[in-house]
C-alpha cells in the first residue's frame, strides 16, 4: 500500500485506490499518518478529532470503533510482507509503515538529500531532488479533511516549510542557470506571499537576468510598500544590497556560464561586504545574497504548533512550466463550492466522498457541455478554466452559464427577487467567476495533470467565494463588463471583490432547474397534497395521501419539494417530521418510528441516555399530564440502543403508545409526517399507518407516505375502505442530475443484507 496525505487522503494498493470509509477513521488514518512510526497518544487523537467543549461522552469509543475498522482497511489482500501495521502501544496507538510507502516521508527524505547537496554545491543534484520532493505534493496537505473543517497546526507547520523548500529550489535552478524556467513559479510565491524577502529577492535575480531591470526594480518597491505599510518596517539589508547591485548592473548578478557548474555565484556587489569562502569553487550558489537563503537544515518533523484555517489554503505550487509550454491567453474562472450541512443526516458522515464525487462529476458534465474544463477538484470545491476562443465576451458567457447550470440543476426556484433554494436539505451551492489575463498551457490535453491551479485569478475568486451566501453567483467586474448580452446583473454588497451578482439569465432555455423544467408534471399532486394540509389544519381532521411510484427517485423528489414547501409556507405553524424505512434485515423495523420520536424531543444519536430520557419525559410533560406515566416506559424502550428490548417489551404496545404520542403533539401544533420506502415495513408497522386516520380521525395529522408498488401488491385494499384517503400514481420519469444526488444520498445494498 502506498500511502498519500500531500494533497487528498489516498491509500493505493495494486487493485486501485482504497475506500477509507467514513470522516472519522479519515482523520484518525491522516493524524497517524502525520506521525508515522511514532507512538501517537489516545489523549492527542481526541484533541485532533473534537474540541474539548465539542467531545461527546462517547469519543473514546467512537475513536477505537475508528481504529478497528483501520485494522481491517490496512489488512485488506494483497498483503506484503512489510505491510502497514496499526499497533496498540501505551499510551495510544502506532501506525507502522516502511518510509518509501508515505508521500510525507519521502518528501522529507528528498528535502534533507536536496539541501544536503545545495550545501555542497552540487547544485544540479540539488535542483532536481528539490524538484522530485514539491512534485509529490497534489495540492494543500490533507485537502480533503481541511474541506470537512479539520484544523490541525502540523497542517500549517507543512505548508509553510513548503514554501522554504520552494525557495531552495529556487535557489538551486537559478545556481543551475535556469532563471528563464523558473520565473513563473517565482512569481506565483511571490504574488501569493509579498513578505517573504528571500523569494522577492530570486524574483528580481531571475527578472534582471531576463533582461527586465525595470521590474525587478518595481519588486523591490512592491516589497517595500508592503513592509513598511502593513508592520512599518524596512526591507532586510539583503535587498537593499541587491537593489543597488541591479542598478549598478554589478555583474556578479550574470548568470552561471554553464547549466550545473559549481562555481560560486555572488549576487552581492563587491563592495557589500560579502566575501567568499577560500574554497569558493566547491562552495553553493547562493541567491540573491548568502543572508537571503534559509538554512540547509534537515527537514523537521511534523510537530509543529501553528493554526492553519481551511478558507484561505496556502495554493499549491504549480509544477514547473516551461516558457515554451505556456501563454498568457484571455480566461474566465468558475469556482463552485458545495456546502454539506448536518441536515443531509447521519448518511453524510459515513458517505461523504461518494456524494462529493456525484457533485464533481454534475460540475464536470455542465462545464464540459459548455466548452470549458474542470482543472482541479479540492474536497468540495471544484475549479474549472474557460479560455477555448478569442472573443472574451463569449468566453465569459460560458462561465457564467456553467455555474448558473450547476447551481440550477441541484435547485429549486422560489422567486424573482431570491436566489433558487436547495432541492436537498443540507446541500447548498456557491459560485464565483472572475476573468482576465491567465498564463496557461498551449495544449492542455485531457490525460494530463491539472494544468493550472493557482494564478490572479483563481486568487480573486477564491477570496469572492468567501462571501458568496448560498444559492448566489458573484462575478467581477470584468466578468459583468463581457457577460451583460447574455445576463442580467445586480449590485452585490457583500464584498468589493465581488462587486456584481448575477440575477438572471436573458435565456433560460438550457439547464433549467427541476423546479421550472418538470416540477409542472406533478404539480397538481403538490397542489393537492397542499390543500389537503390546509384541510387537516382548518378542519382538525387527520388525512393519509399515498403516493406510488417504480423508481421512487420522482417520488423521493416530491416528498422533498413538499417538505420544503410546508416548512416555508407554514413556518413554524406546522411541525413536520420524516423518515426513510430500511430494507428488510438492514436496520431496525422501528427505526423510523424511533428517529420521528427522538427529533421531535430534539434527542441527538450521541446524546447520552441519561439526557435522552430526561427529555423524553420534558416532552411528554410538556404535551399534557393525560397518559404521560403510561406512554414513558413503553417510548424510552423505543429510543434504547438495544433493539432487543423492543422485542422484550412487544411492538404492539410501543406502537400503540407511539400513536398515541404522534395524537397528542397534533394537538398541540398541526403534525405532518412524511414516508418514503413504506413498502419496506413490516405488518406491524403498516397497520399503525393506515388506521392513524381512523384512530385519531379528529387531530390535525397529515400522513404522506411513499411506496413502490410493493406496497399495494402486500396491501391491495390499502387505505381504500377509509374516509380521508387519497393515494396518487406516479408517472416515471428521465433522470438527471437530482436524480443522481438523491441516489449517492441512499447507501447501495450489499447481497448480503438482503439475501
Amino acid at each position: 500500500m502506498h500511502f498519500r496525505i500531500l494533497g487528498p487522503l489516498e491509500i493505493e494498493n495494486p487493485d486501485g485506490l482504497v475506500d477509507l470509509g467514513g470522516h472519522r477513521q479519515r482523520a484518525v488514518l491522516a493524524y497517524l499518518l502525520l506521525q508515522a512510526n511514532q507512538v501517537v497518544s489516545t489523549s492527542q487523537l481526541l484533541s485532533a478529532l473534537w474540541a474539548d467543549d465539542d467531545a461527546p461522552m462517547t469519543a473514546r469509543k467512537i475513536l477505537q470503533n475508528a481504529v478497528w475498522k483501520l485494522r481491517g482497511v490496512l489488512s485488506r489482500p494483497p498483503r506484503a510482507e512489510q505491510g502497514p501495521e496499526l499497533l496498540t502501544r501505551a499510551p495510544g496507538y502506532l501506525l507502522r509503515v516502511p518510509q518509501q510507502r508515505v508521500d510525507l516521508l519521502d518528501y522529507q527524505q528528498r528535502v534533507v538529500t536536496g539541501r544536503a547537496a545545495l550545501a555542497a554545491g552540487e547544485v544540479e543534484r540539488a535542483r532536481r531532488s528539490l524538484g522530485e520532493a514539491l512534485a509529490l505534493w497534489r495540492g494543500p496537505v490533507l485537502s480533503d479533511l481541511v474541506e470537512e473543517g479539520i484544523c490541525w497546526p502540523e497542517l500549517t507547520a507543512l505548508q509553510n516549510r513548503r514554501l522554504d523548500v520552494m525557495e531552495d529550489h529556487f535557489e538551486a535552478a537559478l545556481a543551475c542557470g535556469r532563471h528563464q524556467s523558473v520565473l513563473p513559479d517565482i512569481e506565483s510565491l511571490v504574488a501569493a506571499e509579498p513578505l517573504r524577502e528571500r523569494a522577492s529577492g530570486q524574483l528580481m535575480v531571475a527578472l534582471y537576468r531576463c533582461g527586465r531591470q525595470a521590474e525587478a526594480l518595481a519588486v523591490f518597491g512592491r516589497v517595500r510598500s508592503a513592509l513598511v505599510d502593513g508592520l512599518g518596517l524596512e526591507p532586510g539589508r539583503e535587498l537593499h544590497r541587491l537593489q543597488q547591485a541591479i542598478l549598478t548592473q554589478d555583474p556578479t548578478l550574470e548568470a552561471p556560464r554553464t547549466a550545473g557548474t559549481r562555481e560560486r555565484a555572488h549576487l552581492a556587489p563587491a563592495n557589500s561586504g560579502a566575501q567568499p569562502p577560500a574554497d569558493s569553487p566547491a562552495g553553493p550558489a547562493t541567491v540573491p545574497t548568502p543572508a537571503l537563503s534559509a538554512p540547509t537544515a534537515p527537514e523537521p518533523s511534523a510537530s509543529a504548533e501553528p493554526v492553519i484555517t481551511p478558507s484561505a489554503p496556502v495554493a499549491p505550487a504549480p509544477r514547473i512550466p516551461s516558457p515554451a509550454t505556456h501563454e498568457s491567453r484571455t480566461a474566465s474562472v468558475v469556482m463552485l463550492r458545495f456546502g454539506l450541512g448536518g441536515e443531509l443526516g447521519r448518511v453524510l458522515a459515513e458517505d461523504r466522498d461518494r456524494v462529493l464525487d456525484v457533485l464533481t462529476q454534475i460540475a464536470r458534465e455542465k462545464t464540459e457541455l459548455h466548452g470549458g474544463r474542470v482543472t482541479s477538484v479540492l474536497g468540495s470545491t471544484v475549479l474549472a478554466v474557460f479560455a477555448d476562443g478569442a472573443d472574451p465576451a463569449d468566453i465569459a458567457e460560458r462561465a457564467v452559464r456553467t455555474a448558473a447550470a450547476v447551481r440550477d440543476s441541484l435547485s429549486v426556484p422560489t422567486g424573482t427577487l431570491t436566489p433558487p433554494q436547495a432541492a436537498v436539505r443540507g446541500l447548498t451551492v456557491h459560485a464565483a467567476v472572475a476573468s482576465g489575463e491567465a498564463r496557461l498551457p498551449r495544449r492542455p490535453c485531457a490525460d494530463s495533470p491539472s494544468p493550472w491551479g493557482g494564478g490572479r485569478l483563481v486568487d480573486t475568486c477564491r477570496t469572492m467565494l468567501d462571501h458568496v451566501q448560498a444559492g448566489e453567483i458573484h462575478v467581477c467586474d470584468e466578468t459583468r463588463r463581457h457577460g451583460e448580452r447574455a445576463a442580467a446583473f445586480r449590485r452585490a454588497c457583500a464584498s468589493a471583490l465581488a462587486p456584481w451578482e448575477l440575477h438572471a439569465l436573458h435565456d433560460e432555455a438550457a439547464d433549467q432547474p427541476w423546479g421550472r423544467a418538470d416540477a409542472g408534471v406533478h404539480v397538481s399532486e403538490l397542489e393537492l397534497m397542499q390543500h389537503t394540509l390546509l384541510h387537516t389544519r382548518q378542519r382538525s381532521a387527520a388525512h393519509l395521501i399515498t403516493l406510488i411510484q417504480g423508481s421512487g427517485r420522482t417520488r423521493t423528489r416530491l416528498l422533498m419539494e413538499f417538505q420544503r414547501r410546508v416548512e416555508e409556507s407554514h413556518r413554524g405553524h406546522v411541525r413536520v417530521l420524516a423518515g426513510t424505512v430500511p430494507p428488510p434485515r438492514t436496520g431496525d423495523p422501528l427505526a423510523v418510528p424511533a428517529e420521528i420520536l427522538a427529533a421531535y424531543c430534539g434527542i441527538e444519536p450521541d446524546t447520552p441516555g441519561a439526557h435522552a430520557t430526561a427529555r423524553l419525559r420534558g416532552m411528554l410533560d410538556g404535551l399534557g399530564p393525560a397518559d404521560g406515566a403510561d406512554l414513558y416506559a413503553p417510548l424510552a424502550r423505543l429510543l434504547s440502543p438495544r433493539p432487543t428490548t423492543v422485542a422484550e417489551a412487544g411492538t404492539g404496545e410501543v406502537l400503540r403508545a407511539w400513536g398515541k404520542f404522534l395524537a397528542r403533539a397534533a394537538r398541540k401544533q398541526p403534525l405532518v409526517l412524511i414516508w418514503d420506502d413504506l413498502q419496506h415495513a413490516d405488518d406491524a408497522l403498516l397497520d399503525v399507518v393506515e388506521r392513524l386516520t381512523q384512530t385519531h380521525a379528529g387531530v390535525p395529522l397529515l400522513n404522506v407516505v411513499g411506496a413502490d408498488s410493493g406496497l399495494p401488491d402486500r396491501r391491495p385494499g390499502w387505505a381504500t375502505a377509509h374516509p380521508r384517503t387519497v393515494t396518487l400514481s406516479l408517472s416515471p420519469e428521465a433522470g438527471d442530475a437530482l436524480d443522481r444526488l438523491l441516489e449517492s444520498l441512499l447507501p447501495p445494498l450489499r447481497e448480503s443484507e438482503v439475501a
